[in-house]
């Protein structure tokens, strides 16, 4: 008997834009960055769907640093 492999959805286009778009807002709002989150987001939604996704090239730094007072 043969068994059935569990199958593994794919991230949908809006669940990885809502993670891009919190992602953007955890790391300060930067400008030019919306690839490097999109990826990111892709990332952790497929590791979320028991999916493994190709490695990034580079991590992602956050830009923002709170200012001491």
């Amino acid at each position: 008997m043969k068994r059935k492999s569990p199958v593994l959805h794919e991230p949908t286009e809006a669940e990885i834009q809502h993670a891009a778009y919190l992602l953007w807002i955890e790391n300060g709002r930067p400008e030019g960055r919306d690839l490097e989150h999109w990826l990111a987001a892709k990332e952790l939604l497929c590791h979320r769907h028991g999916r493994i996704a190709a490695p990034r090239r580079r991590p992602i730094e956050p830009t923002f640093v709170p200012k001491k007072s």
